[in-house]
């Protein structure tokens, strides 16, 4: 066989080994390194989400805790429920807790219960009969509660139990006045608690006809019959009698407003008004912390500043407000005390007065801290260092340490605004014809900025809206009230 010549051979492919291609080296821990760093990233989002997340809840809590922040509303605003008479009168007692508003109410056959109505759907959530069915109430038009119910104080939180003013008396009011007046014949002070409504304690205080609460102190004014009316304190629980205080007669010009003695609490202080005349305040012991000046104009009971405010008038006419707290000395600030509807406590010890324009004041000193040039109209809120307010033309922010002017927003041509309200996000305001028409719109404006974020008709054909406690109420020309939302 010559060199060259092609053989036929065979080969056992399974006793001889193939070589494989041998990957190219990488780097050692490239691949996992740029995983670890994905997954690390992508942790840290979580995270950082998260945190937000919850910043965000906390803040929205915080503020849905706040007094006179309204739930959330939207361009979608709508009447929730119609409160009757008697829900409506449940509904201006103004305890507010879970989520439900209580008080006493008067039933359609004259008796009386102190009730629970959720807020969103006015649903009874529970009833504790007070009083049995009166066929005289019955037939008044007043569906009022002769007495009234005021929450307990507590340290924290929302209050767990009310006093509650009972009365079988009654005003039934006509269209020329008063027709009918029912003496009462049984008058008790009634402590329940407001997470199921069962009676805490129940005791007699015969011929009553104001009440106030403090922790473990119900105050009550009995008018005498020589015009003198009797203020005491008694244990909220037994009814003992802690304390006894006279208010002073006003003179007699006034003499008929003697009975009409008014009794209010915050703080640990008791103020006994004659409206139109005296103030008095007094401590939790009875003590008189402020003797009664006659000619005071009026006061005002400011709940979310936790203070008393007396307003009266000097030599010159002039207004003046004397802010009263526990443990510090009276101030007086000259003009009307404009109040915070909201103050979730951003720029502290602020109040405000409104004489022509918006000043700002140290609660504690008296001392003026800025004077803005914006007219106010109905009320003011603060919020995260702001003060938003109402005015005759929309409304404003001020920088609440500065009073410098942050922005304006006009309502819409011919309206003027009413109360300012807001859920924590925007304002919100009603838009009034300024010629007396009846249509209003519902407007909100953004807080950053105040741009106008949506307009609508008002629901209803309402003519204007107010926040008490976190409810939005609207109402009509006739006096009619619903529940927005």
């Amino acid at each position: 066989m010559s060199r060259g010549a092609m053989q036929h051979v065979e080969l056992d492919e399974a006793g001889v080994p193939v070589p494989t291609r041998q990957p190219r080296a990488r780097r050692r821990g490239t691949g996992w390194w740029v995983v670890g760093t994905a997954l690390v990233v992508v942790a840290v989002l979580v995270a950082t989400q998260a945190v937000l997340d919850a910043r965000e809840r906390a803040v929205a809590e915080r503020l849905a805790a706040t007094p006179g922040v309204v739930r959330s509303l939207g361009a979608d605003v709508g009447v929730l429920w119609r409160p009757d008479p008697a829900a409506t009168a449940v509904i201006v007692q103004r305890i507010d807790v879970d989520g439900a508003v209580l008080g006493l109410a008067v039933a359609d056959d004259g008796s009386q219960a102190f009730v629970s109505l959720d807020q969103r759907t006015g649903r009874q959530r529970f009833s504790t009969p007070l009083l049995d069915p009166d066929p005289a109430r019955a037939r008044s038009l007043d569906r009022t509660a002769a007495g009234t119910c005021v929450a307990v104080p507590v340290d924290e939180g929302s209050p767990d139990q009310a006093a509650c003013l009972v009365s079988d008396g009654f005003v039934q009011y006509g269209d020329e006045g008063v027709e009918t007046r029912k003496p009462a014949t049984t008058t008790r002070v009634v402590v329940l608690d407001t997470r199921d409504g069962h009676v805490v304690a129940d005791t007699s205080v015969p011929g009553a006809t104001a009440l106030a609460a403090l922790r473990g102190l119900a105050v009550v004014a009995v008018p005498g019959r020589d015009g003198q009316t009797e203020v005491t304190g008694r244990d909220l629980f037994t009814g003992e009698v802690r304390w006894r205080f006279s208010p002073p007669l006003p003179g007699a010009d006034r003499r008929v407003f003697a009975g009409e003695v008014q009794l209010f609490a915050v703080d640990g202080l008791v103020g006994v008004t004659i409206p139109g005349w005296t103030a008095t305040v007094l401590s939790s012991s009875g003590e008189v912390l402020r003797e009664s000046r006659p000619g005071d104009a009026d006061h005002l009971l400011d709940p979310v500043a936790g203070r008393l405010v007396l307003l009266s008038t000097t030599g010159s006419g002039a207004l003046l407000s004397t802010l009263v707290e526990r443990g510090r000395a009276d101030v007086d600030v000259p003009g009307e005390v404009l109040p915070l509807t909201v103050d979730d406590g951003s720029v502290p010890d602020l109040v405000l007065t409104s004489s022509g324009n918006v000043r700002g004041w140290d609660a504690a000193t008296g001392e003026s801290r800025w004077t803005s040039d914006v007219v106010a109209s109905v009320n003011a809120l603060l919020l995260d260092g702001r003060v938003y307010v109402s005015t005759r033309a929309g409304v404003a922010a001020l920088d609440g340490r500065t009073g410098d002017l942050l922005w304006r927003a006009s309502t819409a041509g011919s309206t003027v605004p009413g109360f300012v309200a807001t859920d924590g996000r925007q304002l919100v305001t009603t838009e009034q014809p300024v010629g007396g028409g009846n249509i209003s719109d519902l407007a909100a404006f953004a807080l950053d900025d105040g741009r106008t974020l949506w307009r609508v008709a008002f629901p209803d054909n309402l003519w204007s809206s107010a926040a008490v406690g976190h409810l939005l109420i609207g109402w009509g020309r006739d006096g009619r009230l619903v529940v927005l939302g």
